[in-house]
């Protein structure tokens, strides 16, 4: 049996409403100074499962929720019934996701989860991206 591993939430910033929240396993001490437009990626849809993060990645990566505008999640179904989930762009629209951090993975471990967006239809892109109380411009998987 395996123990699970509790989430914690951590602050960086100084003042509150300048601060934002990292959500990570207790082992992994994360450094304000780690923590840089360029090391976050904007996921959504399945891989917000940590279990299928994890096991597509090979090992645990600090992320925190966030949300993108200007997108929404759509139902399609397919032509042998079942549905999958589609990201399209909307003016209105709003989807939570997820940024992981992605400083600490090396190219050959973060290639698995590009390569899936991509056999989608999607490619990273920068978007202005809400990480708790933060705007910040990173990459994301969109259409």
């Amino acid at each position: 049996m395996t123990k699970e591993k509790p989430l914690t939430m951590c602050w960086f910033g100084l003042y509150q409403p300048y601060a934002t929240s990292i959500v990570h396993v207790p082992e992994q001490e994360i450094s304000p100074d780690e923590v840089d437009e360029k090391d976050l990626v904007f996921i959504w849809d399945k891989y917000m499962k940590a279990d299928i993060l994890n096991d597509l990645l090979g090992r645990p990566v600090p992320w925190s929720p966030a949300l993108i505008k200007g997108y929404s999640r759509e139902w399609k179904k397919q032509e042998d019934g079942s549905f999958t989930c589609e990201l399209v762009q909307k003016e209105f629209g709003e989807c939570l996701g997820a940024v992981l951090l992605v400083s600490r993975l090396s190219e050959a471990q973060l290639n698995p989860l590009v390569e899936d967006y991509k056999m989608r239809g999607y490619s990273l892109k920068k978007a202005k991206v809400l990480i708790g109380d933060l705007t910040r411009e990173i990459l994301a998987f969109l259409p």
